[in-house]
């Protein structure tokens, strides 16, 4: 190759060189990188731009329709909270009135059964009252009648049980009285 070179040298020729080109060929490249230009600019240009112009339009209806989701999801979200909030503050209010009203039925519990404790103390004294004036009254009848045979055991003569009867009764409340 290098044979060739100085062959071509020593005819006269112009070897080719990459850095200084032949005229035609630069006028030639220039139509042609008009054209190309003009034909781009007719065919891919509007192309081109319509599908960036689609692309920015896909782009911002997305952004409008998060933005739309966000504020969405936001209120959603606030509403989520506000009834949270309520739903806590119905529970602790039932949890407070289940506790009130547990308080008021022991405590209305605890007064029946004082009530009723009571009825039945006083039932009981009653009771207790009523038997003991049988028994004095009982042990009053027999005190009276083993005096009275007492007496008459003693005397030798059989007494007037009306009148000694009186009389033992009247002594034995003389007794009482002077007891309390």
């Amino acid at each position: 190759m290098l044979n060739a070179l100085v062959v071509a040298a020593a005819d006269g020729e112009d070897p080719f060189s990459p850095v200084s080109p032949k005229l035609n060929e630069l006028i030639w490249s220039a139509v042609f990188f008009v054209v190309l230009l003009v034909i781009l600019y007719r065919v891919a240009w509007p192309k081109l731009q319509a599908a960036l112009a689609a692309r920015e339009q896909a782009i911002t209806g997305s952004v409008k329709e998060a933005e739309a989701t966000r504020a969405e999801a936001d209120g959603v979200l606030a509403e989520y909270r506000a009834k949270l909030v309520d739903a806590q503050t119905e529970s602790q209010r039932i949890i407070d009135e289940g506790r009130r009203t547990g308080e008021q039925i022991v405590a209305d519990a605890r007064a029946r059964a004082d009530t009723e404790a009571q009825a039945l103390v006083a039932r009981a004294q009653a009771d207790i009252a009523g038997e003991r004036d049988r028994a004095i009254t009982a042990l009053r009848a027999e005190l009276a009648g083993l005096s009275i045979e007492l007496a008459s055991r003693v005397v030798g003569k059989s007494l007037d049980t009306p009148a000694q009867r009186a009389l033992v009764d009247s002594y034995i409340d003389e007794l009482a009285t002077s007891a309390r």
